[in-house]
């Protein structure tokens, strides 16, 4: 947003936000955290933060979701363990096609290894390419990690030492503790603090308010530990539902000691449909205003500097709000449809977000052979009020810009939220292959994208597509669980004239467990 033209981004949202807050503190007996007898799979690590890093557990998880094998939520990461696994454990009891059976065993497989005591990984990105394939990569030439995880019954804490060489980051580090948290049960709520990994949204590729395309801040943070439907009958249309609110502070980031408040609603009132409410804002930081009463108009929005009385004083925060839904269906062919989109305000009209930018996109999933095909095609533009051509965008105002806060919606010269930055539109289409475990523990994608990046103007805070350009690009990459380890190998192809980067690249992973 600009600073000019900045507004209350959700106003109707602050209803939900109360309300979020007050069912966050009432007791809850319905809500209990799992417990150790529930469920073997969720002994000790009930509490453990699973990354949305791991695009294979969400391939997973969306195709047992969309098949009604399992109900989870599937937009709001880190996912905690106490939902995945007494869900597990009660999908254990009954009998289920080949195909599904597969994907409950790279699901249990995936929990065990991000669970595992120590750890150790590496990443290789030879030609620096940022993440446009969904895939994660280095964000740099290349990552080397060591985690060490510990657990109680009710309480979990992982240590990950990172090292990075030629960060794509603005910050110059060659060394930080992203991926560490400490998580606690309180009752019906998760309590966790550390710097993971998040995502908000039901895009296959990436979000427009919060993705992990930048290096995780460090936040404390507040979740349901559970997302059972409502008590009260006159409630129960509702459905499961949960919640997720956070305060952080970026690092590295113009005005220091910015920090930042998100608040997360979902709901899944229907079998296959999950609706989310999303809000994210920027307050405080150096030379802004910082005090209670900043941090009440934050909350209440009351940004609207047009306002003659209060033309003088600075912007209090900078804001994005919105919705999303996703949508499946399963038809007489067993194949399974799934329709989302995402919508994201950075300005107010009649106290509603306006100016929106937006992430859509249509999958096809059915068994094949002895696996299963995925196709997705997808489309995010983060030029305000164009709608991926369905407008015309007016000024085609760039988001993540704005003027008090001079790095934008960027950490460290990455987006936070789209993985390409503001101002750009980019379409993807992907396919991805699973083959039965029983033949090889594999799993292989092919993913094409284009579009333009940085499209009115340079955007020196970018550090990833700050210049104005065409991008086009195909990645091809391969996965293995074989032989008690985990690793890739990919080629990544990006034309993009206006960067520095060689056009193509390999690149490789591999995570080994050290203590299993």
């Amino acid at each position: 947003m600009r600073n000019k033209d900045a507004r209350r981004a959700g106003g109707w949202f602050v209803i939900g936000s109360v309300a979020a807050c007050v069912m966050a503190v009432c007791p809850g007996g319905q809500a209990q955290a799992v417990s150790a007898d529930e469920s073997s799979k969720a002994a000790g690590v009930a509490t453990a933060l699973l990354s949305p890093d791991d695009t294979g557990l969400r391939e997973d998880l969306a195709w047992l979701i969309d098949r009604r094998v399992l109900s989870l939520p599937l937009s709001t990461w880190p996912l905690p363990a106490a939902l995945l696994a007494p869900a597990l454990a009660a999908a254990g009891e009954r009998s289920w096609p080949a195909v599904d059976a597969d994907a409950l065993g790279r699901v249990e497989r995936a929990l065990a290894r991000q669970t595992a005591p120590v750890s150790a990984g590496l990443d290789v990105n030879s030609a620096r390419h940022p993440a446009l394939d969904g895939n994660p990569a280095a964000a740099g030439a290349a990552d080397a990690t060591l985690s060490v995880r510990t657990h109680g019954e009710r309480w979990s804490a992982r240590l990950q030492m990172n090292v990075h060489a030629h960060s794509l980051s603005s910050s110059g580090q060659q060394g930080s503790l992203s991926g560490s948290y400490v998580a606690v049960a309180l009752r019906s709520t998760l309590l966790s603090f550390g710097a993971v990994d998040r995502w908000w949204g039901p895009g296959r590729y990436t979000s427009p308010i919060l993705s992990n395309a930048a290096r995780p801040f460090p936040a404390l943070t507040l979740r349901r530990a559970r997302d059972d439907a409502p008590q009260p009958n006159w409630l129960r249309w509702i459905g499961p539902w949960g919640y997720e609110f956070s305060v952080g502070q970026l690092r590295h980031y113009e005005p220091a000691r910015t920090r930042t408040l998100g608040l997360r609603l979902y709901t899944r009132p229907l079998p296959g449909l999950e609706v989310g409410l999303s809000r994210h804002i920027e307050w405080g930081g150096r030379g802004l205003p910082d005090g209670l009463q900043a941090l009440r108009d934050a909350l209440l929005g009351n940004s609207n500097i047009d306002d003659p009385e209060r033309r003088e004083r600075e912007d209090p925060s900078n804001e994005l709000a919105g919705f999303d839904l996703r949508l499946s269906h399963v038809d007489s062919g067993d194949r399974a449809w799934v329709g989302h989109v995402q919508l994201i305000g950075e300005d107010e009209a009649n106290k509603l977000p306006s100016r929106f930018i937006t992430t859509a996109g249509l999958q096809l999933k059915h068994p094949w052979r002895s696996g299963r095909l995925e196709w997705s095609v997808e489309g995010t533009d983060t030029v305000r009020r164009r709608l991926l051509g369905l407008l015309d965008g007016g000024r085609r105002q760039a988001a993540y810009t704005h003027g008090a806060y001079t790095d934008g919606y960027y950490h460290q010269g990455l987006p936070i939220g789209a993985h390409f930055g503001g101002g750009g539109r980019i379409f993807t289409g992907g396919l991805s292959w699973v083959p039965d475990c029983r033949q090889t523990c594999r799993r292989y994608r092919m993913t094409a994208f284009t579009g333009k990046v940085s499209e009115r103007e340079l955007q020196p805070i970018n550090a990833s597509f700050g210049e104005t350009g065409d991008v086009h690009g195909l990645s091809a990459r391969m996965e293995s669980q074989a032989r008690g380890f985990d690793w890739y190998l990919g080629l990544s192809v990006q034309r993009y004239r206006a960067g520095p980067r060689p056009d193509a690249g390999l690149q490789f992973g591999i995570e080994l467990p050290l203590q299993r």
